[in-house]
């Protein structure tokens, strides 16, 4: 429930689990922006330690469904960064970069991502060369 998890993170406004809780809370009830209040708390605090990726994930897609984008792009580039969950974060990323109007560069990211993770006997194999070059032009790259 959505309240006790408000109420302990507006009683306890440094305890970075019970911020992470409420914004999870908010999240899953579509309050998404009184999730991103606590999703900010967190943040201004750290961060979790436990489940970092998640939360990073968590917030930076709830960012971009504030409107936030900038903020967005920031936080899902650096759960990339990190690593953990990163293919995740670059599908976020994508969404993020979308809804800011870089659309070449959201699908350029997911035809890359769809080549370095589609696994053998897909039937992707056949076409990887083509779809990498297709994300490259959509880079602006050579073809």
């Amino acid at each position: 429930m959505t309240i006790a998890e408000r109420e302990r993170a507006d009683r306890t406004p440094r305890d970075v689990a019970a911020q992470v809780a409420a914004a999870y809370a908010c999240d899953r009830e579509g309050h998404e922006a009184d999730a991103v209040v606590y999703y900010d708390r967190a943040w201004k605090l750290g961060g979790p330690a436990d489940g970092r990726a998640g939360f990073l994930i968590g917030y930076g897609s709830t960012l971009k469904n504030v409107g936030r984008l900038a903020e967005s792009e920031a936080v899902l580039r650096q759960a990339i960064a990190e690593g953990a969950n990163a293919d995740a974060a670059r599908a976020f990323l994508a969404l993020t970069l979308h809804q800011a109007g870089r659309s070449h560069e959201a699908v350029a990211g997911l035809l890359e991502l769809l080549t370095e993770a589609s696994p053998a006997g897909s039937g992707l194999e056949r076409f990887r060369r083509a779809l990498q070059e297709y994300a490259a032009l959509l880079r602006g790259g050579p073809r």
